[in-house]
């Protein structure tokens, strides 16, 4: 089988779903190759699998050259599938992230959904939400296959005390870290805010990640005030200190506006930290399958008294030493991906 992905690998310094995914389905023999216009012009795929697709396209600030992009992706879907070339899209989110240009995006994503042959959900929440909001997906082909974890990927050979030494942390002091790109529907600020009006005795708060948005930045900064029980380093991670935050952390915090799937809230678990995060999307579906030891839901917006409760139930004793992630293994999950690319392709 012949597979062409957008993207397959190249988006492994920022988030390595997609390079795990088909670096996996490489060791079960079949072919995967980074997509390119060229490619597709000039060679036959059994499947051309699409990830975050809409917001990809339509990014560009110029609306002339979005035009372009959006008709010559959909061109080229027209040309592979009449090829024989199957076309597969996985649901990442709820709604694109960060569209500049809505028009053009919501009429890109309706001709897209036109042409795919089926879809894959990362889970049953995500699959129910997409055909609520999209109900021309109720007769496509589906699968749901589940976000793997980032065990062995990352490397993880330092303990706490290492971990704080390097990053200037207290021994004495426990951490609450978000981790991750940071986006405006992260809700950074709000947490920064609510963390200082609770005040927790003896606790830092650490934010680590990549802000690409200067006002959200700004904001942040002075939400921060210098304040010396907040910790902020707004840069690119490079993969080899990511076990600096985790290792030091007690409790992972994701106060997100808006969540279905969560990468972050695979990769704390991936450390073994647990996690506080909204009751949305798929959150209650990782809790049920992972452990109610180590994600905790809050309801509605983060307050001060579900990030009391968050604090005092991260430091209880887990009966666990380690969340149960063998079923989010990538072996597994490539090969169930490779069972639906088998099935659309009959």
């Amino acid at each position: 089988m012949k597979i062409i992905a957008y993207p397959a690998f190249k988006t492994k310094y920022k988030n390595p779903y997609n390079w795990l995914l088909y670096t996996n389905m490489l060791q079960q023999g079949v072919i995967v190759e980074e997509f390119s216009f060229n490619k597709i012009l000039n060679n036959k795929y059994d499947i051309f699998h699409l990830h975050w697709v809409v917001e990809t396209i339509v990014r560009h600030p110029n609306p002339l050259i979005v035009w372009i992009r959006v008709i010559s992706m959909l061109l080229l879907i027209d040309w592979a599938k009449a090829r024989g070339t199957r076309i597969i899209w996985t649901i990442h989110d709820e709604n694109p992230h960060s569209i500049l240009h809505v028009q053009i995006a919501d009429w890109f994503q309706k001709e897209f959904f036109k042409r795919i042959d089926g879809y894959i959900s990362l889970s049953t929440k995500g699959k129910n939400v997409a055909e609520q909001i999209l109900p021309s997906l109720i007769n496509k082909s589906s699968s749901i296959v589940y976000h793997g974890h980032y065990r062995d990927f990352y490397p993880n050979q330092i303990n706490q005390n290492q971990a704080r030494e390097i990053l200037g942390i207290s021994k004495n002091i426990q951490v609450m870290l978000f981790f991750g790109y940071i986006d405006i529907y992260k809700n950074i600020p709000h947490l920064i805010k609510i963390f200082r009006e609770l005040s927790p005795d003896n606790w830092l708060l650490v934010i680590a990640g990549k802000i690409e948005h200067s006002l959200l930045k700004k904001e942040i900064l002075s939400a921060s005030e210098n304040d010396c029980r907040i910790k902020l380093f707004l840069n690119y991670i490079p993969d080899a200190q990511v076990q600096f935050y985790f290792k030091a952390a007690e409790l992972v915090v994701l106060p997100f506006k808006e969540i279905l799937n969560s990468g972050s809230a695979l990769l704390a678990l991936s450390f073994d930290c647990p996690i506080l995060v909204p009751s949305l999307g798929s959150m209650p579906e990782l809790q049920s399958q992972i452990g109610e030891d180590w994600i905790k839901l809050y309801p509605g917006e983060l307050t001060t008294k579900t990030l009391s409760e968050g604090l005092t139930w991260s430091l209880q004793k887990r009966q666990k030493q380690n969340p149960p992630l063998n079923q989010l293994d990538w072996h597994i999950l490539s090969q169930k991906t490779l069972d639906f690319y088998r099935l659309i392709k009959r």
